[in-house]
């Protein structure tokens, strides 16, 4: 079984390290709408192509076509789709990358179970303090809102947010600086082309011109920071944004709350982007492999992250982990080493005073090294909340 870095959805993100290259020539592509072509007309345009549809009109849609890129084609038909629908309703998504279709909010939805279910949200309550641990998707598209009532309540009602890492504490050039010495190759002079083997370069080479990443801007860069803007790019692609992330949801809503972090930007980077070579070498290798399956991925996912299904969502997780002890190896770096600390952290806010949401990547709260099940085992016991659960008991102070 291969590894794709699911890890970039519900493990662990940072920030969104899009390539200058790529970023400007996604930002400058001319959007090249089609409004008076219909779905099947659409068939015929050449590419790099997208096609954008308004979330509760349909019939409102934006065409972008002989784009640079796929990533360009995905936000210049995202722009028209807007620039369509003049503000009236719903956001628009990508519903066709090229020929790709992309499962759309309302498809993933309607595969959800009928009735009440379980949320990715727990309630702990200590002698002074409440902690709310809420599982996070750290990229989503605006169809995918609004989230089950009881996040918000629990939210409402907290005084504290708490986060991996808080990146909007950064201006962009600034985190851009911060990870710079991450991202390049060591000694300074050695090039991508002599840590690769030749086939897997050209692979590379030719799945990052797709997103408008050239041959020359990526010289100097690691392998798993290369990894990581396929994912991003990928992601991007099919309209899945780290704005609609529920980190960001939440963060745009903080008022005057405190915003705590669980972890350091600088341990994070060193996490992504500081791996042996031949483990870097290995997950690239992965994921260049499974990711023409992605689309089907993260649709899956999500289905088992908005129904509460914990078993699903370990098993797609330890299906996407790989088989290879250096993809397994870095799985543990990954969750079950950080959740340790996470859940000794979650305890401490038990000891203390007030009301904390924690919001914590969905895939550290499955399975028996789970954040859930470290707690347990500590005699740490929370009530999981579902989506009957009354509102009441999150936020006892709403009317």
């Amino acid at each position: 079984m291969m590894h794709f870095p699911l890890h970039r959805i519900l493990g662990s993100w940072v920030l969104a390290l899009v390539l200058p290259a790529a970023a400007a020539t996604a930002a400058t592509a001319a959007p090249a709408a089609a409004p008076g072509v219909d779905v099947q007309a659409y068939e015929q345009l050449p590419g790099p192509k997208a096609l954008a549809v308004a979330v509760d009109r349909p019939q409102i849609r934006g065409i972008a076509h002989s784009q640079p890129n796929d990533l360009a084609a995905a936000l210049a038909a995202l722009q028209a789709c807007e620039a369509e629908r003049r503000g009236i309703g719903e956001s628009c998504e990508i519903k066709r990358l090229n020929t790709e279709a992309v499962t759309t909010g309302a498809e993933i939805r309607a595969d959800l179970p009928p009735g009440p279910h379980a949320l990715y949200l727990w309630r702990y309550q200590g002698e002074r303090a409440v902690v709310y641990l809420a599982g996070s998707i750290h990229v989503l598209k605006p169809s995918l809102y609004p989230l089950p009532a009881q996040y918000d309540a629990a939210f409402a009602g907290s005084d504290q947010l708490v986060v991996e890492v808080d990146v909007s504490r950064y201006a962009p050039a600034e985190l851009q600086q911060r990870a710079a010495r991450y991202i390049q190759l060591n000694p300074q002079g050695t090039t991508l082309q002599s840590v690769l083997p030749a086939p897997l370069y050209r692979r590379l080479v030719s799945r990052l011109s797709s997103y408008g990443m050239s041959e020359a801007s990526v010289t100097g860069m690691k392998p798993g920071f290369l990894m990581n803007q396929l994912v991003i790019a990928r992601l991007f692609s099919l309209g899945y944004l780290q704005e609609y992330g529920v980190e960001q949801h939440f963060l745009q809503q903080r008022g005057q709350r405190k915003v705590l972090e669980l972890e350091t930007l600088d341990t994070q980077l060193r996490l992504l982007y500081d791996q042996p070579m031949p483990t870097q070498i290995q997950l690239l290798a992965d994921t260049l492999d499974q990711e023409p399956e992605v689309e089907a991925i993260i649709a899956d996912m999500l289905r088992a992250w908005l129904s509460g299904d914990d078993a699903r969502l370990l098993a797609l997780f330890e299906e996407q982990s790989g088989t290879s002890e250096l993809s397994r190896a870095f799985t543990r770096q990954l969750l079950d080493d950080r959740n340790i600390g996470m859940a000794q952290t979650i305890r401490g806010y038990l000891q203390g005073s007030g009301t904390y949401f924690v919001l914590i990547g969905a895939a550290h709260f499955v399975g028996e090294k789970g954040i859930i099940s470290l707690l347990d085992r500590q005699g740490i016991r929370g009530r999981r909340i579902t989506t009957d659960t009354p509102l009441s008991i999150l936020n006892p102070g709403a009317n």
